[in-house]
């Protein structure tokens, strides 16, 4: 049985108590302990619970047998095997033509990162300058209306 920090059990312990899959000692230890702990106790109390609503559940049979409808599918169906290239018998290496798009896209990357990263070190050249609101650059802050009870004389 597997305890947490404080000493308690791991509710997937409790849940096998319920299940009825711990050993006779690793249960009755389980049970002394829900009895002096507050927690484990509410807990084993709400397994129980969920235990009794569940009952009725895994009372019920299926009208259809479905393992007798899928089997003989699984049966029928071809397994895929995998198949293998032959290797050429003149090299133990691998073409290193094959590495050509992998290295071509990894440089590419990289050299991508390093310009990118450059970029923003070294300012690119450009000032950044915030986009302004040209046609209200002329207004002070503060001048326009909120809405409409604001602009009025009556609502100031």
């Amino acid at each position: 049985m597997n305890h947490r920090a404080g000493g308690c059990p791991q509710l997937e312990d409790i849940s096998a108590l319920m299940d009825g899959e711990l050993t006779h000692l690793a249960a009755r230890e389980l049970k002394l302990h829900a009895a002096t702990c507050a927690v484990c106790g509410a807990t084993l109390q709400q397994f129980s619970q969920l235990h009794g609503q569940l009952q009725p559940l895994r009372d019920r049979k299926a009208d259809v047998d479905i393992a007798s409808l899928v089997m003989p599918r699984l049966a029928a169906a071809p397994t895929a095997r995998p198949t293998l290239r032959p290797r050429s018998t003149s090299s133990p290496w691998p073409s290193l033509w094959s590495f050509g798009p992998r290295a071509l896209g990894g440089a590419a990357a990289l050299g991508a990162g390093v310009y990118l990263g450059l970029m923003l070190l070294a300012g690119g050249g450009t000032v950044l300058r915030p986009a302004g609101m040209t046609a209200f650059d002329a207004e002070p802050v503060g001048s326009l209306c909120a809405g409409l009870p604001s602009c009025s004389a009556r609502g100031r």
